[in-house]
């Protein structure tokens, strides 16, 4: 005990953390990655409507963004400005975005779990 009142400890979680977080935060970011490219494919194939000139399926996309260490999204969107009529008109019997979102996020948040895993597994393999 030093001083009065006070303890004197060594702070060990600091540095791992300090080492361990860009390590998941990269996992995350090659999660997001292939995420997005899987749910472009996924949407554009299963796009509900016949084609007339191809646009509109060629124009849905997933974008990931983010900011490092911060956070990230992964974003779906038509690229079309007659997209959002696809989405919500006559009921939304042509909508794709948002009958594709639920198995796009289950399926994310899987692999985010199993890239974090494999980072902090790795991680322990090469000490700090």
């Amino acid at each position: 005990m030093a001083g009065r009142g006070g303890f004197n400890f060594k702070d060990s979680l600091s540095p791992s953390l300090q080492h361990l977080l860009p390590i998941i935060d990269a996992a995350v970011d090659i999660a997001f990655d292939a995420e997005a490219a899987r749910a472009a494919s996924m949407l554009r194939q299963n796009a509900p409507w016949t084609d007339r000139t191809g646009n509109a399926r060629a124009g849905l996309k997933a974008i990931h963004e983010s900011e490092p260490m911060v956070e990230h999204r992964l974003v779906l969107l038509h690229s079309m400005p007659y997209g959002i009529w696809l989405e919500v008109r006559w009921s939304g019997r042509y909508a794709v975005i948002g009958p594709t979102m639920p198995t796009i996020a289950r399926d994310l948040v899987v692999m985010l779990a199993a890239s974090i895993e494999r980072a902090i597994n790795l991680s322990k393999e090469s000490p700090i």
